[in-house]
This record gives structure tokens, sequence and C-alpha cells, in this order.
């Protein structure tokens, strides 16, 4: 948005300036005023003030000149100063007013031309540039260099391309080593798909220039957009070998690489070059951004500390170094990064967020919930920060209890925060409603885990995997009807859906009732789901328990094959081997379900089954339910 005249400092510069005692002054509306404002009546405002100052300053110009040359000079030198001024601000529309008033002061200096012609352009009047800059580069006998690579490219914004090029070959006439001139010239024709035209010119530029290495660059870029990727890496082959440090013809090479495909050569090529100059930060950044994509975690670590050390301030690139030592488990030193860009942003809720996840994996229970904590409701990760805490506030419950043999303070705080997050937002019910019912479930008191879910099975946001853990907790109170009543009403509305049919068939077969019923639900959902592991544990749990233990073994094979680290799956392969007297086999698969069990009496009695087998003993029924 430009800005206003009347409101900008060298508006109150220049009122204070030209104020004069005959006029009385006007009150200048408010900033508040100003904000209530349409843009059309601020626009009017703008023009109103910019007409009050540019007639002020012409008054004040014609009395200089009537005045002498002490006074035009006096008067000439003051309105160059707040010129200036308003140009550092970037308000260039205030410098405009000054210069145009200024010029008549001193229609001779070109400097001061200059400086306006710069400053129309900033402001969109192209055209009024143009004209003095064509004034300036003529009485200069077309030699000025700089005046000519302006004016040039305001031709080249007007369209004016011929116009363009008579300027750049007059600058290349008497300047034959100007950078500039040349590529923009050459840029001019190859736009026009005079590609050997551009490719002749930078050559020659490039013979005129011996050790530069950007003019063969600009050849191959143009043979990268056409699509010759042969040609373009021999020009920005050339590139380097006439200047050996020329990193942008390295990072060319490397990005033809990753375009074909061949992202180890453009590694290759990147690694080669910092090999030789360990400190272009151009290269680094490319290829630590390579490596990232290529998910080289520990490889890259080296090049991102050695970015990072080079560009102290770029906090984005720091946030990722803090993920890398995340996840290659150097935790102090990640934590010691997003420590150090709190200084930077005290309140960012992803640093805040990383903390906490950090001190969560480390154990560190209490500092992940102060981090967590200080994430704001406002935040797209309070929910899940907030869920994170109640999934801590519970295990250090269970560990109390499980320690302890009786619930004690955190107990009482995990069920005090659950209950006010679940009162919070509608949103959270039945998501921490889960929680609270898995808590329950953990010590055993799943009559308070379903009177939970209970609690919450009419909310909107009651799906289907929560009616499973609901049936599942009826199955486990051998509350069977009420089980079977929930799966029923998922096949009203998913009459396909596997996973009901193999958790009636698994229901039937682990109460050994009415197991050719069972039979037809279990084949009905391998059907509709062959590759589920889940369900060949429960046909293999049936031929089990028809007595058919060698179809069981390899059906509980498949099962393990998609499954390999589920507890009730390893722990009814280690009951088959059991009875096939392969107690050492038996073991193994124990072990495997004591790795990944969460319940702690269940834990107890895997234990207690790998104690039995210990002493080549067959361990009492594992009672299990799935």
């Amino acid at each position: 948005m430009k800005k206003l005249i009347l409101f900008s400092l060298h508006a109150l510069l220049l009122s204070a300036f030209f104020s004069c005692a005959s006029s009385p002054k006007k009150e200048n509306p408010s900033q508040a005023s100003m904000q209530q404002m349409s843009p059309e009546k601020l626009q009017e405002l703008n023009k109103l003030a910019i007409d009050r100052v540019s007639k002020r300053l012409g008054e004040l110009t014609a009395s200089a000149k009537k005045s002498g040359p002490e006074k035009v000079r006096f008067l000439a030198s003051d309105m160059y100063l707040k010129a200036s001024a308003a140009l550092m601000e970037g308000d260039y529309q205030t410098a405009n007013v000054i210069f145009k008033h200024l010029i008549e002061l001193a229609p001779e200096d070109n400097f001061v031309k200059q400086k306006y012609a710069i400053s129309l352009i900033r402001t969109g009047e192209i055209e009024e540039s143009k004209v003095i800059l064509e004034e300036i580069f003529s009485s200069s006998k077309e030699k000025d260099e700089k005046v000519g690579l302006v004016l040039a490219g305001v031709y080249s914004s007007l369209g004016k391309v011929e116009e363009s090029r008579r300027i750049y070959n007059k600058i290349l006439k008497h300047h034959r080593k100007s950078e500039e001139a040349c590529i923009f010239l050459a840029k001019s024709y190859a736009l026009e798909k005079k590609s050997k035209k551009a490719v002749s010119l930078l050559n020659r530029c490039s013979r005129k220039n011996k050790g530069k290495g950007i003019y063969h660059y600009y050849a191959g870029k143009i043979y990268v957009d056409k699509k010759y990727y042969k040609t373009a890496k021999r020009y920005f082959k050339k590139s380097l070998q006439q200047e050996k440090t020329f990193s942008r013809s390295v990072m060319a090479l490397g990005l033809i690489e990753e375009e074909l495909g061949n992202n180890k050569r453009a590694l290759k090529t990147y690694k080669r070059y910092l090999k030789k100059h360990p400190n272009d930060t151009l290269i680094l950044s490319r290829l630590v951004q390579l490596m990232l994509t290529q998910e080289m975690f520990v490889e890259v670590i080296d090049y991102a500390e050695r970015l990072s050390d080079y560009e102290p301030d770029n906090l984005n690139l720091r946030v990722k170094l803090g993920i890398l030592y995340k996840d290659i488990k150097q935790y102090g030193k990640a934590i010691q990064i997003f420590k150090d860009l709190l200084v930077y942003a005290p309140t960012n809720d992803m640093i805040l967020y990383y903390l906490g996840g950090i001190y969560q994996e480390t154990e560190d229970y209490q500092s992940s919930i102060e981090y967590y904590n200080r994430i704001p409701v406002t935040s797209g990760l309070y929910q899940d920060s907030s869920f994170q805490i109640a999934q801590m506030l519970s295990i250090m419950a269970k560990n109390e209890f499980y320690t302890e043999k009786e619930n004690g303070p955190d107990h009482d705080k995990f069920l005090s925060y659950i209950d006010k997050k679940i009162q919070e937002i509608d949103g959270f019910k039945v998501d921490f409603s889960v929680v609270k019912a898995s808590y329950y479930e953990s010590l055993n008191e799943t009559d308070e885990a379903i009177d939970v879910l209970e609690d919450i099975q009419n909310h909107k946001t009651f799906n289907n995997n929560h009616r499973f853990y609901l049936a599942s907790l009826f199955e486990k109170e051998q509350e069977y009807d009420k089980a079977t009543e929930l799966i029923e009403q998922i096949l009203e509305v998913d009459s396909k859906n596997a996973d009901a049919y193999n958790f009636l068939g698994y229901s039937l077969v682990e109460r050994n009732v009415n197991l050719d019923k069972a039979y037809e639900y279990l084949k009905m959902a391998l059907e509709l789901s062959p590759e589920n592991g889940y369900i060949r544990d429960s046909l293999a749990w049936y031929y089990y328990k028809t007595g058919d233990t060698q179809k069981a073994l390899k059906e509980m094979k498949k099962a393990l094959s998609l499954v390999e680290d589920d507890v009730a799956i390893n722990k009814h392969m280690a009951i088959i081997y059991t009875d096939l007297n392969e107690f050492e086999l038996a073991k193994k698969f124990i072990k495997k379900a004591l790795e990944n069990v969460q319940i702690d009496a269940e834990r107890r009695e895997l234990v207690n089954a790998l104690d039995s087998l210990e002493n080549k003993r067959k361990p009492a029924s594992f009672g299990l339910k799935k």
C-alpha cells in the first residue's frame, strides 16, 4: 500500500518547512479517523496534500529565484535534504514533489535529475522518468553507463525492445566490459528465441572479460531453457574454468542432474565443490535441501550444522536441524536448539510443541507437560498437546498405582485434568473419554471404563472404532449380548465391515459356542479382507479350538507375516507351540508378546507363562480375549 503524504514523516517536515503565518492551519485527521476512511477518501486527501505542497513549493521556488543565487542555494540545499530523507524512508511520492521543484532551481544538475528519474520509476511514472533519463543520457553523449542501463531498462519495461537494445549497444561501445549491458542485451535476444545471437554475444563478452564466469553461465541457462542439457552443461563447466568459485554454475550443473532424476550425481557435484570451497552457503543450502528430500537424515547433519554456523539468523534451518537431532535421538542438542529458538520466538507454538515432544520421548514428563501447557488455546496444536498431556498424566498415574498398589495424587491429577478437557471443548469429549476409559481398563476397572464410554456413545463423533472398543469391554465383562448389539449396529450401516464379522466370529470361538456360525462369520470376514492378519489369527484360533492344530499353525504363520508385533497373535502362536511341546519356540513368541504388552495384568500372565516354559511345563490357560 502506498504511503499517504498527509500522514508521512516527510509531510510533517514539509508542513513545518512550508508553513506561513498568513495561512490558518487546518487540523489533520487523526490516525483513528484515517483508519475509518474509505480508500477513495484517503486517495482524495492524499492528492489534496500533494497539490498543497506542490503549490507552496512553486511559490517558494519563484521567490528564491527573485531573491538571488544565495537564496536559491539555501532553498535547493534544504529541499535536497528533505527529498533524500523521503527516499530513505521509501516515501517516493513526497520525493517526487520536492525533486520536481528542485530541478527548477538546479536545471543543470544531472545528479538530481537522475535521482528524480529513479524515484519516478518507483511510483510507476515510467514515461515521465524516460523523458528525464533521455535528456541526461544525451547530455553525456550517450556515455554514462549507469544512466544508460536504467534508461534501457525503462525502454524494455515499456515494450520498446529496439530502443532498449540500441542503448545497450551504445553502452558496450564505450564500456566494453559492462557485464549488465551484455547480459541484459543477451537476455533480450533470448526472449525472442534468437538463441544463437544471444550466445554469440555472450561468447564475445567472455573473451573481452577473461576470468569472468557469468557470461558462459547465462549461455548455459539459455540452453537449459531449450532443454539442451548436454550443451548447457558444457557452458556451465566453461564458466567454472573461467571462474572457479562461480557457484551459480555449480548449482546449475546439480539442478540439471536433479531434473534428469540423477540425484546421486547432483549430490556428488555439490559435495565435490564443497571440498574445495566449504564456505559457499549457496551450494551448502542446496545440498542440505536435496539431502533432506532424499531422507539422508544422518549424513545431512554435518552440512546442516556448517550452514547454520554461516547463517545463524536462518531460523527455519535451525528448526530443521533441531528436528534432525530429535530423529537421530541426539536429544540434548535438539533441546538446546529449540530453547535457543524460543529466545527469538518465545510464544511460537511449533517450537513449544517440539520441546514438549522431545521431553515426552525421553520420559521427562514434567518438563514435557510444562512446554505443552504453554501452547495457547488458539493454536492448531492445542488439542493434540492437551491429548499428549492427558496420555502422560495417565502413565504417571498408572506407574503410581503399580508402585504404591493404590491410587494417589497422580491419579487425582489425571482425572481432574481429563474431566476438565472433556468439558472444555465439545470436540474433545470423545477422544479424551477414550483416554479415560483406557486408563480404567489398564487398572482392570472395566466397569468404570464402560460407564465412561456409554456416557458419550450418542455423541456425533462417536464412531465405529469407539463402538468396537466398547464392545471389547463388554466382552471382558462377559456381557456378550451388549457386545453383539453394538457390532450389529455397525453392520446395519456397513454390511461389508470385515472387522465386525471378525469380532462376532472370534467372540464365539473364544467362548467355544456355536462354532459353525463362528466359522461362517470368519469366512465372510476373510472374503472381504484376505490380507487382514487379525482375521487370519481368528481363523487360526478357530482351527485350534476345533482340534486341527496343524491348520491352526499354518494360518497363524500367515497372520504373523501380516502383523508381526501384535500381542494376541504372538500369544496364540506360543500356545500352539506349547501344545506341540515346542517349548523353545513357545518362549520366543511369549518374549515377543512381552515386548509390546501394555496392560499390567496381561504382562503378569505372560511372565508366569514364560516361567512355566522355562521349567519345561505347560502354562495354565492364557485366557486372552481379543
